[in-house]
Formats: C-alpha cells, structure tokens, sequence
C-alpha cells in the first residue's frame, strides 16, 4: 500500500581504443547509491469533524517524515464507528483500532492496508496498549453515554479473541503497560462523558499482568484520561483532565507525588528526550490550546508551546525529534521538540483523533522497526459533562 523508492544501480563502463580502432582495454565500475530514507507513518483515527463527531468510521495513513516528505497517503482504511485510539504492534505489522461506539477492536494490515474481522470488546472501549511481547492487548471499556463502564478486556493477538475482563474503576480511560509487562496502570476517569451519570473520578488502577488481577487504586487528579510511563518503568505520568495537572506516580512505592499544574485542561502525554510532552485543552481558567513539556528529573513544567485548537492526542517519531499532534479541526500539527517550535500542519480533515507513528521499510512490506513508544501510550478526550 505505501510503496517506496528503492535504490538506483549506476553502472559505467569506461572505454579506451587503439590508435588502430582496437579497443586496448576497459573497466567497469559500479556505484550504488544509498537508498533514501524510509517513510514515516502516522497512523491517524478520523472520528468525525464538527457536528459529526462520532460518526466517523476511519484509519488515515499519513507519511510524515522521510523521504515522500508529508502528506496524505493511501486511501482511508473503514474500521468501526468513533475509532478512538490506536496501537500498533511490535513488529509494526498490524494496527488495532479501538472504536468507541462499535464496541469492538479492527485489526489492520499495515502491508495491504486491509482492515479484518471487528474483534469485540466491551462498551465503549476508550484507549488500547499491547504488552511488549505483543501477545495481548489490553483494551478500556468506559462504558456508554448512558452508563459506565468500570473493566479492561484482554484481547489475545494470536487468536484476535477476547479474554474475561479485569474490572477496574468506574469510567476507565487511558491505559499504559510498563517497559517490563508486569504492570498496566489505568486511568478511572470516571462519568467524564455527556450523558453519563456518577461522579468524575480521581484514581488510576495497577493491573498485574500475570494473574490479571487489579491492586488497590492510586489517588491522584480529578477526571484523570491519559497515562505515560518513563523510559526506565520507574514514574507513571497521569493527566487531570479537571485538575489542570500531572501526577507523578512512583512504580517503587505505589504512591503519587506533588502533582504538576499545566495550563488548560490536560488530555494526553507522551514521552520522548528526557520530557513528558502534555497536550493541554481549554479550560474555564485557560482559553487555548498547547503542549506542555514536563522535565523527567525535575518533574518541573516548561512554557507551553501554543498550538492549534481542537488538540487531541499526541504521539512522537521514531528518531524522537519530532511530536505530532492531532486537532479536531482537521489538522496533523507537528512540533519540533528541540526548538520547542511548531511546523507547518498536514491538513487531513475528518475530525483527526488518535494516532500511532510507525517506520516504513524500503519495499513497503511494513514498518522496519518498531512504532515509536508512545504511539499507544496516551489518551484523550473531548467528552467532559
């Protein structure tokens, strides 16, 4: 489906004649030019624009780095209907959609652009992580407009079947596993949907993945969406959609830090360089949108990087110099993490929501390295009652 441009083969061969039109002698030399850079992929869910949010029902490839520069790519790959988050598994292979209102995961074939069979899940599932031996995935059920839901459903990757559902706090969102699979952390954000009745909640949930049982919650902000995890699994990284915070909860101890004020209303995280990177919505105190870098060793925010609104979810290169975040109002908006500078956006319409990076190998038989870490490792939301 993403084809590339392979290598040339330069072949010359160098002649020298004879006074008497006899060639004397020749060489050949060949010169092999290096292969351009493979395509960077993100991987883009279109949940509907404007009044149609919702409604949507795709999964948008979009080159944004290498050498086919950024654009649209492919055609859009139909899933199920509100397709909310997406992760890609470790051999880059296949992306799994998590699609809010079909109750149910789509498998896509990264190599032909294929989705396959729905694989169902349970209601609402909000964000969606797969463990790092890519056997299962682990898939949120917040529940309906009309009632929460409070479990996570094992998805088993060999089989595209669901196992028996781990229950967890009221309204789960977010959803990150730690770099060694033994612990997933669950954002209970509770009734943070319209419609949905209960109170906001202010806990995230340790899951041990192997008994699959959930340990005794961890108090942090209100309305908590979004989940990262540090690179040495030692701090989980949650936003507080109501609390205009971070916290930073200690794997070692189980217990919650000084949580971390942002500006605005924050949804999603993801890490890279020494930084959590936070996209902040509007909040009644704050009237933009931006992303927020929060230092690793100080756990200190910086300036916020204004962006453009309607800001989702975000999710970062492979190479790890490059942040792309997803807006509302149809744009793929990049932020170039050393500068702390925002590029020129991809515009994609269709109501841009969650998003995954992959890297494309030469040939196009699928990405030739594993997606980015935080490519499935964050959440958002525009659902708040």
């Amino acid at each position: 489906m993403l084809a590339t441009v392979g290598g040339l083969l330069a072949a010359v061969l160098l002649s020298a004649c004879s006074g008497n039109g006899k060639v004397a002698g020749s060489s050949t030399t060949t010169t092999s030019i290096p292969p351009l850079p493979p395509a960077v992929i993100a991987y883009v869910t279109l949940a509907g624009a404007g009044n149609n949010l919702g409604y949507g029902d795709s999964l948008l490839p979009v080159t944004v780095g290498g050498a086919n520069g950024g654009s649209p790519v492919g055609t859009k790959i139909r899933v199920g209907t509100y397709p909310d988050a997406v992760a890609i598994n470790k051999a880059g292979t296949i992306a799994y959609v998590a699609n809010y209102t079909s109750n149910t995961v789509t498998p896509v074939d990264l190599r032909t652009g294929k989705a396959g069979k729905a694989i169902p899940a349970g209601i609402g599932p909000a964000d969606i992580a797969i463990a790092p031996d890519g056997k299962t995935a682990y898939v949120t059920d917040d529940g309906s407009a009309s009632a929460l839901g409070d479990t996570v459903t094992p998805i088993d990757l060999a089989t595209d079947t669901p196992e028996t559902p781990i229950k967890v706090g009221a309204g789960p969102q977010g959803i990150a596993i730690t770099p060694d699979g033994s612990t997933a952390y669950v954002a209970d954000a509770g009734a943070i949907v319209t419609g949905q009745s209960g109170p906001v909640g202010h806990t995230v949930t340790p899951i041990d993945l192997a008994t699959g049982k959930a340990e005794a919650p961890i108090t942090v902000g209100n309305a908590p969406t979004g989940v990262a995890i540090s690179p040495d699994g030692s701090t989980v990284f949650v936003t507080n959609l109501n609390s205009g915070s971070v916290s930073p909860i200690s794997t070692a101890s189980g217990i919650a830090g000084p949580a971390i004020a942002v500006q605005g209303g924050p949804l999603s995280l993801a890490v890279a360089g020494g930084f959590v990177w936070v996209v902040d919505g509007p909040s009644s105190t704050y009237p933009h949108d931006n992303v927020t870098p929060i230092s690793l060793a100080t756990d200190r925010a910086g300036p916020p990087i204004p962006i453009q609104s309607g800001a989702q979810d975000i999710a970062i290169t492979p190479n790890g110099t490059t942040a792309w975040v997803t807006c509302l109002t149809g744009l793929l908006v990049p932020i170039h993490l050393r500068a702390r500078t925002v590029g020129a956006p991809i515009h994609v319409g269709g109501g841009p929501f969650g998003i995954a990076i992959a890297t494309e190998p030469n040939g196009g038989s699928g990405p030739s390295s594993p997606p980015s870490a935080s490519s499935h490792r964050h959440r958002k939301t525009t659902k708040k009652g």
